[in-house]
């Protein structure tokens, strides 16, 4: 009689070769065998649905020729050291596309000597290098801001502080980070943060808001505050970002330019108005001018007045009346 055991042994085998190809499918990151010729033996499907190559063009030649030329040196490297024994944890490099654009991929790698062979997962991070890229890019506009731009939390506590703000307000990002915003709001003026962050968790944006602050040492600056809701991936609303102008030396323009104006509506209202002596000729009636000249009378109120006028004749002068 047979010994059931090796015929068990064997479908045990069968179903785990199954179930691992069956993984190696349906898994979304790249899974592949490399000889030691850099050649890939196997990829699993994820290869082609990165990279858009067919697995022919994938399994017919070096897997050097599809890394970018940048990128080559440094991937050789990796990988005669994972060839002499070595293993290799999140090695980046790019790879080209079928349509010729980059795919950033991170690695992990582990030899088999024996069977001459690497092992290698990869993971597509390029999107997430993107967003890191897209991070930098926004975190540098923030820092080099002329504007003081503030992280602010639903509750109204900084959670992050640009150089700016540090100009603006006089305070260091250390000093304000936890702190709530309302520390800048000068003792007896009506803080308006509450409402303010109650419309931002509603989705809404302030925009162009004129207050004042007060700054560390003291003095208090006018500034023109923007404030707009922060969400996360899914569209919920988790902070808000303030962006604060300091318009100090604005207002004060403005309000001396409106002292000005006052000042000169008020002389302009005095300027035609006859105050003090006025000569005149007690027999030609000519007056006598700023410049010492003697013009007539008409001509003397048009050009010290704004009354205008008109020829007339007193009761004394008037024609006497025809007899009937």
């Amino acid at each position: 009689m047979s010994d059931p055991a090796p015929q068990r042994r064997g479908k045990s085998r069968r179903r785990e070769d199954t179930e691992r190809e069956r993984l190696f499918t349906l898994s979304l990151d790249l899974l592949c065998v490399c000889g030691f010729d850099a050649v890939f033996r196997q990829i699993n499907p994820a290869f082609e649905r990165v990279l858009g190559y067919s697995p022919a063009e994938l399994t017919s030649r070096p897997f050097i020729e599809f890394v970018l030329e940048d990128d080559k040196e440094q991937s050789r490297e990796e990988f005669r050291r994972c060839a002499a024994g070595g293993v290799v944890v999140t090695f980046e490099n790019r790879f080209r596309h079928a349509d010729g654009s980059s795919r950033w991929l991170q690695w992990n790698a582990a030899p088999d000597p024996e069977g001459q062979v690497i092992y290698a997962a990869a993971r597509d991070i390029t999107d997430k290098k993107g967003q890191a890229a897209e991070l930098a890019r926004l975190a540098s506009i923030v820092e080099s801001s002329n504007d003081a731009i503030v992280g602010m939390s639903l509750g109204g506590v900084v959670e992050s502080w640009n150089a700016a703000a540090e100009e603006v307000f006089g305070y260091r990002a250390a000093e304000m980070q936890d702190k709530p915003m309302s520390l800048l709001v000068p003792p007896g003026h009506a803080d308006h943060l509450k409402q303010h962050l109650d419309q931002i968790r509603r989705g809404q944006k302030i925009t162009h808001y004129e207050t004042i602050r007060r700054r560390q040492d003291g003095t208090v600056i006018s500034v023109s505050l923007t404030l707009s809701p922060v969400r996360d991936v899914n569209g919920d609303v988790v902070g808000a970002s303030l962006i604060a102008r300091d318009i100090t030396e604005r207002k004060q323009a403005e309000k001396e330019r409106l002292e000005l104006l006052q000042q000169l509506q008020h002389a302009l209202s005095r300027s035609k108005r006859l105050t003090g002596t006025i000569q005149y000729c007690t027999e030609c009636k000519k007056v006598r001018g700023d410049n010492g000249r003697w013009i007539a009378v008409e001509r003397y109120i048009d050009d010290y007045s704004d009354a205008n006028p008109l020829p007339a004749r007193c009761p004394d002068h008037s024609p006497a009346p025809a007899d009937g």
